[in-house]
């Protein structure tokens, strides 16, 4: 059975290296987002340093949203789903997190700069972030062969109302270079984030940001889903550790790589939270969409 993410944070995933040919290298280059994104400083963190998770630094994942969800008639959002911010008006999360919600629940705001769900600000070691913002949302683009074939392109872009105020608290990812993803071997580990559900045995989510990091596998070990599925090249399979995954409220989210820039270490965005095994955490891998397949279709809603 398939679970999508949306609703703990044990991560499971497995990233493949996907090449990409020099014809759309040259588009991605080219593309005037492309040359946009230049203008802003991308995966930088302010830390000083899910099941299975740890609790993260305040400031370690700046890029990290919460999408919020409201019923009608009904004040109080529930936030169901992550995303990850690329531009200070453009993020990047699952299609089944945008498409059609459960129970009623129509996505209406995005949330940044949020870290533990309790307080406003939040503060670690004597240190305080900002508030966190909320805004309203202006267009979402979904991918057009979302579920075609099923549970495959699972990918959207959505426009803020307003830009967001960046700050050490709230700034983007960078997205992927092509030289770094062709290098990515099976056994490498790849990280996820967010404040999904902690156990299997209750739907309480966490309260602080949380994290894993899972190694890269073999795409054939994602082939078990059934219904005839099979891991595409637009795909990242990795994880199948025990009691860790990625599980329900985390869908969207960035799965994230470090690379060596000549600014420094910084985080890059190589895949988004999509769906695994109805049980978290079960020594069984998920599946992750891949950003760098997918990075030309994405520039073309943030130019």
């Amino acid at each position: 059975m398939i679970q999508w993410k949306c609703t703990v944070i044990s991560l499971v995933m497995s990233l493949v290296s996907h090449s990409i040919t020099d014809d759309k290298w040259h588009q991605v280059v080219n593309h005037p987002a492309w040359l946009k994104l230049g203008s802003y400083e991308c995966g930088l963190n302010a830390a000083d340093r899910i099941i299975g998770g740890m609790n993260a630094a305040l400031g370690q994942f700046p890029w990290i949203l919460r999408l919020g969800y409201a019923l009608p008639d009904e004040k109080e959002l529930d936030w169901m789903c992550g995303g990850v911010l690329v531009t200070d008006q453009h993020l990047v999360t699952a299609a089944h997190c945008v498409e059609t919600a459960e129970d009623g629940y129509q996505l209406v705001a995005v949330r940044a700069g949020e870290y533990d769900t309790r307080s406003n600000p939040d503060c670690q070691l004597e240190v305080c972030a900002p508030p966190y913002q909320d805004r309203g949302i202006k267009n979402i683009f979904s991918h057009p062969n979302f579920n075609k074939p099923q549970f495959h392109n699972d990918i959207a872009v959505i426009t803020l109302e307003t830009p967001l105020q960046l700050n050490d608290y709230v700034a983007p990812i960078c997205l992927p270079q092509r030289d770094q993803l062709i290098d990515l071997q099976v056994g490498e580990l790849v990280t996820v984030a967010g404040w999904g559900k902690m156990n299997m045995s209750t739907d309480e989510r966490a309260n602080i940001l949380q994290f894993v990091s899972l190694p890269v596998v073999k795409p054939e070990l994602c082939n078990f889903f059934g219904r005839g599925f099979k891991i595409a090249d637009s795909e990242i399979c990795a994880g199948a550790q025990h009691n860790k995954d990625a599980c329900g409220g985390d869908s969207g989210g960035p799965l994230m790589k470090i690379f060596d820039t000549p600014e420094g270490p910084k985080s890059f965005l190589v895949g988004v939270v999509s769906f695994g095994p109805t049980v978290c955490g079960i020594k069984k891998p998920g599946v992750y969409t891949s950003v760098l397949y997918f990075l030309k279709w994405i520039l073309d809603y943030i130019g």
